[in-house]
């Protein structure tokens, strides 16, 4: 217990003490808003699509140190618009961004506490104390885990809800109660409003009941004093359906408290409400189910917009995979992130620990029961990445690997039997539960016995014990850059913007790392070369002090007007928008219309004043808007094409890519063919 508690403290500083020195990520803005909104205006118009609880636990220290707001007399927040709103908040109303930031990660971070914590327990109870060391281990020092877990998202608290709900159900099927009934209601009312995928619980209970009914065991049940000992397969399935019942109105119940017990997303009205994008009508079951609880009022409207928007986004979204773009993703996205995403030495534990069982299961004199026994242990965790992965194949969703985090606490645990290789080594320096030293003596004896008599057994033990100072040493190597690891099957991390892009390695976090380098490289005194910047984020990069020529990423908060000469100098590009963002702003089908674009912009900008009055008049403005955003955008989609087929000169925490270009460099990437 000392021991975990050390590692848990452990996990807690390298956690928030990394992620000090990164600058907000993308969803960040929107979740610290959200929250904001619904603790202080009982008002859910601002991402819905996100989970309710994880937004407001992140905004709870800016509500209690009173935090203003921008008005709500604004466009903006009529039409429901969280990035203009969210910037408002923490860049323009007072706020000191960092701030309120911090203090959100330093909270979030217990949420993975507390998940770590989860794994511990369960492997300590499933495997054996060392076990559960072994599985705090691989957590506690897992780059993903500490990437995200910090951060004022919904990621870390959605695998705490799926993990704790999921074993909550098993242990209501073994043993009912009220207190297994309404516990298990509560997490699984937890998983549903921590992340809209909590509807994947729904078939993952399934296949637990299934694997329950398959052996003849009673059922205890206890009602206050009362206890019974169910038997038969039907009467259990119906004590099962009826709980199941209880759980799902409970949770439903929850849900409806946590959006104020109120249909209408609006509250804090003060115009024509409206959500900023509509939610199209989806085809097949899940458009049916979405139009009949939007016609029934069956949940809160923002509840129901948010599994709207997440199903119109499981359908097609811009993503990138080992060098291809494209918009309906690929079934081998989630297997492929993992495989590079995942310490090599984390893998290898998992393997060690399949091992480990094989071994038991033939030194067992129960024979096949021994792995029937097993199997039966590990339902709820095999069913939990089983079933969760198999929805993950069909998803066309792949903007992170973070999508996959649910499953990682249960795959530690599991690799927790890899303890099985290291068990006598531990009891050798470990203090016996038996009083007696004759006891002591005899138990060390016995396991330096085993050691001396098995080489099998010493070099499984060495192994794994080097297997876990490799982890260890992958997440020291890669601090604080965590949300940026790339196992050495994808070349380590300076390779990984060839590979995944978004919140698998650019979430827009190296802000301050850049302005550290652009002040070693004096890159910000006056006269020397330009830079220029494309970044992909929401945190402003005048906020940290940069001083840059700005170029399109995907959030433009730039006036409307022609485009800013390019020349020679150091361009500092997103490797997200080098990957994602730049082939969404140019295709080759689109050279015709740059080549169109910028014979308009020429006459345009060589116009006299007189003259570019009498174009604006006979066009319309918004004609020109439109083309100075949309050159601006083909320009950089092409300048981000030619920019792919070379090395970068440098890089800001792996995801910030550094290019030195001359002029003509620039030229032949922006006008050659």
């Amino acid at each position: 217990m000392a021991a975990a508690a050390v590692l848990l403290t452990l996990y807690y500083v390298m956690a928030v003490s990394a992620v000090s020195q990164k600058s907000m990520t993308f969803d960040e803005l929107a979740h610290l808003t959200g929250g904001y909104t619904y603790w202080a205006f009982n008002d859910y118009r601002l991402h819905p699509e996100n989970g309710n609880w994880p937004q407001r636990l992140g905004a709870l220290p800016a509500i209690v140190s009173g935090a203003s707001f921008p008005r709500l007399d604004q466009p903006a927040w009529t039409g429901a618009n969280v990035y203009v709103i969210g910037d408002q908040f923490l860049y323009s109303s007072g706020n000191d961004a960092d701030t309120v930031l911090g203090h959100g990660r330093m909270l979030m971070a217990l949420v993975g506490v507390m998940l770590g914590a989860l794994v511990y327990a369960w492997a300590t109870r499933l495997i054996s104390p060392a076990g559960g060391l072994v599985s705090l281990t691989l957590f506690v020092f897992s780059p993903t885990l500490l990437a995200h877990g910090p951060l004022v998202t919904s990621d870390t608290m959605a695998a705490l809800f799926f993990t704790a709900a999921v074993g909550a159900l098993w242990t209501m099927l073994q043993r009912m109660t009220p207190a297994t009934v309404l516990g298990s209601a509560v997490l699984v009312a937890g998983t549903f409003l921590s992340k809209l995928s909590g509807p994947i619980l729904v078939p993952i209970a399934a296949a637990m009941v299934a694997v329950r009914l398959v052996p003849a065991r009673t059922l205890p049940v206890r009602v206050g004093r009362r206890a019974i000992e169910v038997h038969g397969r039907l009467r259990q399935l119906a004590l099962f359906a009826a709980a199941g019942i209880v759980v799902g109105v409970v949770a439903w119940a929850i849900v409806w408290a946590s959006f104020g017990f109120r249909y209408s997303a609006f509250h804090a009205t003060t115009g024509e409400d409206t959500f900023l994008g509509q939610v199209t009508d989806q085809p097949g079951l899940g458009g049916w189910l979405l139009a009949t609880t939007r016609q029934f009022h069956l949940l809160p409207e923002a509840y129901i917009y948010g599994l709207g928007l997440t199903v119109q986004f499981a359908s097609e979204r811009a993503s990138f995979l080992n060098g291809q773009f494209g918009t309906t993703g690929w079934w081998w996205y989630f297997p492929y992130a993992f495989l590079v995403k995942t310490t090599m030495p984390g893998m290898i534990a998992g393997v060690l620990a399949l091992a480990a069982l094989v071994a038991r299961w033939r030194v067992d004199p129960s024979g096949r029961a021994a792995i029937w026994t097993s199997v039966y242990a590990g339902t709820p965790l095999l069913s939990l990445v089983v079933i969760y992965s198999g929805f993950a194949l069909t998803t066309h969703l792949n903007i992170g690997h973070r999508h996959l985090l649910p499953i990682y606490p249960a795959l530690c645990i599991l690799a927790g039997g890899a303890a099985y290789w290291i068990q006598p080594f531990l009891q050798r320096a470990a203090r016996p539960d038996a009083p007696s030293g004759r006891d002591r003596r005899k138990q060390r004896s016995q396991a330096r016995a085993a050691a001396q008599t098995s080489p099998v057994l010493v070099a499984a033990g060495v192994a794994t014990a080097a297997v876990l100072a490799w982890h260890i040493g992958e997440s020291v190597t890669i601090r604080p850059n965590y949300l940026a690891y790339f196992n050495q099957l994808a070349g380590g991390p300076s390779q990984g913007y060839k590979h995944l892009a978004d919140s698998s390695l650019d979430w827009g976090q190296d802000l301050p790392a850049l302005k550290q380098w652009l002040d070693r490289e004096g890159l910000q005194r006056p006269g020397t070369a330009g830079v220029y910047l494309s970044y992909f984020g929401t945190a402003r990069p005048e906020y940290y002090g940069i001083q840059a020529t700005m170029l399109p990423g995907f959030i433009d908060r730039r006036p409307s007007q022609p485009p800013a000469p390019l020349g020679a100098g150091v361009y500092c590009v997103s490797a997200t928008v080098l990957d994602v963002i730049g082939p969404m702003f140019y295709k080759p089908d689109y050279e015709s219309n740059y080549q169109a674009g910028l014979q308009n912009l020429t006459v345009f900008e060589r116009a006299s004043e007189s003259d570019k009055a009498a174009l604006v008049q006979q066009m319309g403005a918004e004609y020109w808007q439109q083309l100075f955003v949309q050159v601006d955008q083909m320009r950089m989609g092409r300048l981000a094409a030619a920019l792919r087929q070379r090395q970068p000169d440098a890089m800001i925490g792996y995801s910030i890519l550094i290019f030195r270009l001359s002029d003509d460099d620039v030229r032949k990437a922006v006008g050659g063919a």
